[in-house]
């Protein structure tokens, strides 16, 4: 319950749709590029409870692929934060999200 709270609160911050934004990964995909490109803590952070939601879905769908393309994503958001991005990677895991999370 406090997840999803969060969620809905990064996504007001971020001018997403909370309607619109639960059943879409494309916002965590406009959440995860902004973070990317302006690494901070309330946007990075922010990430990590719209991913575990995300990921919860996935795993009750059986979309094994998703998930694990969930986890790439979060990988690369901790890079950030530890300040190592890596942007070849950001990118693929976002590609990997746009694939496999729909």
């Amino acid at each position: 319950m406090v997840r999803a709270a969060r969620a809905a609160v990064l996504a007001g911050l971020l001018g997403l749709a909370t309607p619109a934004f639960a059943g879409s990964f494309t916002g965590l995909q406009q959440a995860a590029r902004r973070c990317f490109e302006s690494p901070s803590a309330a946007l990075c952070d922010g990430l990590w409870d719209l991913s575990a939601e995300l990921k919860q879905r996935a795993d009750k769908s059986n979309q094994l692929r998703c998930y694990t393309a969930l986890l790439a994503l979060e990988a690369n958001v901790a890079k950030v934060r530890l300040g190592a991005p890596d942007p070849a990677r950001q990118a693929s895991a976002l590609e990997e999200t746009s694939v496999y999370c729909r």
